[in-house]
């Protein structure tokens, strides 16, 4: 993504010793923080965590606003593991039922830059293919929530966290994975997917219908019109509804 802008409020881009000294100096009475840039990188992944549930999503930082949400994703199974493993590890260290990591791939390691995003971007106009994934998981995760009464937790209580990494010499994969175990239990996820399975079933079924219908393309004009000019209302409507048409025919079926 863009280093600044939006909520990125106050970031510098810094290549060399006169760019800092100039960057402090703008600074002010804030803060300076100082981190080291993962530059060159050759994916960036956005992973969405709602409840237990991911979603994975290559972010292009070059494209457009619209495009910048990709399609397809270009990882193995073992990098997805790794980064659902981290984002849940981190929501639940938080106590974040819903958030997004941005994290950066070099060679073989993956970098989380951006992390922190409880309320992450929903609108179709930037998720379009993604957009009913993330419907269809706040639905399961709030009606879990709401019939099964689960309480929201009234402290984080790292404790269990910090005994793994007080383990000196725990590999970091082994470390990762198990903040997960912590993060998924915290977050129920064996009795959530039970209920899905028994209580739920049928939404996707019912999700794969509703995305098809006038009905969703006139929500999804309705988001189009009041954020872009109204002469590109009628094209940006047939993108975003087309992109939703082609996640149903590639998952909306499964």
């Amino acid at each position: 993504k863009p280093y600044d802008g939006g909520a990125w409020v106050g970031v510098s881009k810094i290549d060399n010793e006169s760019a800092l000294r100039a960057s402090y100096e703008q600074s002010g009475k804030r803060v300076m923080h100082l981190q080291s840039a993962v530059n060159p990188f050759d994916r960036f992944v956005r992973t969405i965590g709602l409840g237990p549930q991911t979603r994975f999503v290559s972010y292009d930082p070059g494209a457009p606003l619209h495009d910048r949400y990709m399609m397809d994703i270009d990882i193995s199974d073992e990098e997805k593991q790794l980064l659902a493993d981290i984002t849940l590890t981190i929501n639940a260290f938080f106590g974040w039922d819903f958030n997004s990591c941005e994290a950066l791939r070099q060679g073989t390691e993956w970098y989380p830059i951006d992390y922190a995003n409880p309320c992450p971007d929903s609108q179709v106009t930037s998720l379009h293919y993604h957009f009913p994934w993330l419907v269809k998981a706040n639905i399961r995760w709030s009606v879990y929530c709401a019939v099964t009464q689960r309480q929201m937790r009234k402290n984080l209580d790292w404790e269990p966290f910090y005994k793994i990494a007080a383990e000196p010499d725990m590999p970091y994969r082994e470390r990762i994975a198990a903040y997960a175990a912590i993060a998924r239990k915290r977050f129920e996820t064996d009795r959530f997917e039970e209920f899905c399975a028994k209580h739920l079933s049928h939404l996707d079924e019912i999700a794969y219908e509703f995305f098809g219908t006038d009905m969703c393309r006139d929500a999804v004009r309705k988001k189009v019109a009041a954020l872009f000019p109204a002469h590109e209302v009628d094209s940006f409507t047939e993108l975003f509804f087309g992109r939703i048409q082609k996640w149903r025919d590639q998952e909306g079926k499964a």
